[in-house]
């Protein structure tokens, strides 16, 4: 079954890509050969992380979850067999 892809699973493929560009910076960053542009780049795929991820609608649905998780947890403690 196909399923839509989540806002979480945007995120995660958002943030793997910036993880790599910074892996890369930072291997730069530290063999001496940085540069001033190098810096902007990082700064920049900073801003494109931030621009990507809509931070709101993952912390609605991160409480969705937990309400569910709650009231299922609810649910398990009220049954009676």
């Amino acid at each position: 079954m196909v399923q839509a892809i989540s806002n979480e699973q945007t995120f995660i493929t958002n943030l793997e890509h910036f993880m790599t560009k910074a892996d890369k910076f930072i291997k730069t960053y530290y063999s001496g050969i940085s540069e001033e542009n190098h810096v902007r780049e990082i700064v920049h795929e900073l801003q494109n992380l931030m621009s990507d991820t809509d931070l709101r609608q993952l912390e609605i649905d991160y409480q969705d979850y937990r309400e569910q998780v709650d009231l299922l947890g609810d649910c398990d403690e009220n049954v009676w067999f």
